[in-house]
This record gives structure tokens, C-alpha cells and sequence, in this order.
């Protein structure tokens, strides 16, 4: 199971001379949107904040968890954080500029075409929670990907 770029990813890549500047501009775009998200957030009386594990099991019991083994995830299913929720939004877009470095070789692995470890998740109903990958799920949402491999472990609620 690989993920690969958009097809418009890629011939952005054969045009443009620096693949680094593309990606720098993505991060720069998404942290921006992430400000102003908060921004706009805050004068509605709302929150961009990535939600907790402990906030996606707000009043359900755990029960047992199991493997849930390797799979595709869409990452619009990814909703909560472990233990990272400080460093990105809701939509998983950095909101730390300690995340860059990290980030940027995370990016040009992806660009490259490179095959990444999987993430590992915590599904609880349908919903996941990242235990670790939370750079490389924000990378690829940046660089257009819908889904990430992912080792799954499933919490019984």
C-alpha cells in the first residue's frame, strides 16, 4: 500500500527548477492558514485545536483494544492526536515553526516518491487518533495526498 503524489503534483515538479521552494511554500501556506483559521476561530468563539485521544473518549468506556493491522486511512478521518495536538490544527496543518525541519525532509521524501513507514493510529469508532506520524500525515495532506498506510490498533468503546 503506497501513496503517490497528484498527478498535478508531479508536473509541477518537471516545471518548476526547485522542488525545495514548492514545499517551503506549502509549509509557509499551510502554517498562514492555520493562523488565520485560529484567528477567524477565536472571534466566532470556536477552535482549530487537533482534539486529544482523551477528548475523542470523552464519556466512553474503553473496553479492550485489538490490532487492527495495516491499512489505507483517509486522512480526513484522522482527528485527534495523542499526544502532539500543540503542533498542529484540526486539519493537521503545523502551527509550531519548530515542525520545518522535520516537516521539509518528511515533504521531499514524499516528492521524491519515497516509501515512508506507516503511521500508527488509534481507531476509536471510525475515528482515528495518531500515536505517532503526525509530520508525515501533515505533510502529505499538504502535498495533496487523501489517504495514508497506517498500523492501526483499535480500541473497543
Amino acid at each position: 500500500m503506497s501513496h503517490t503524489l497528484p498527478e498535478q503534483q508531479l508536473r509541477w515538479l518537471t516545471t518548476e527548477a526547485r522542488p525545495d521552494a514548492i514545499i517551503q511554500r506549502r509549509y509557509q501556506r499551510a502554517r498562514t492558514r492555520a493562523a488565520l483559521a485560529a484567528l477567524y476561530a477565536r472571534v466566532l468563539g470556536r477552535h482549530t485545536a487537533l482534539p486529544s485521544l482523551a477528548e475523542l473518549l470523552a464519556g466512553k468506556t474503553v473496553r479492550g483494544a485489538r490490532t487492527g493491522g495495516l491499512r489505507s486511512v483517509p486522512l480526513a478521518r484522522i482527528v485527534a492526536s495523542e499526544g502532539r495536538s500543540a503542533d498542529f490544527d484540526h486539519r493537521f496543518r503545523p502551527r509550531q515553526t519548530h515542525t520545518w525541519d522535520r516537516w521539509r525532509a518528511i515533504a521531499q521524501a514524499l516528492w521524491r516518491g519515497e516509501v515512508l513507514p506507516p503511521v500508527e493510529l488509534i481507531e476509536v469508532r471510525g475515528s482515528y487518533a495518531v500515536r505517532d506520524g503526525h509530520h508525515r500525515i501533515s505533510a502529505a495532506s499538504a502535498l495533496g495526498q487523501d489517504a495514508i498506510d497506517a498500523v492501526v490498533t483499535i480500541l473497543e468503546v
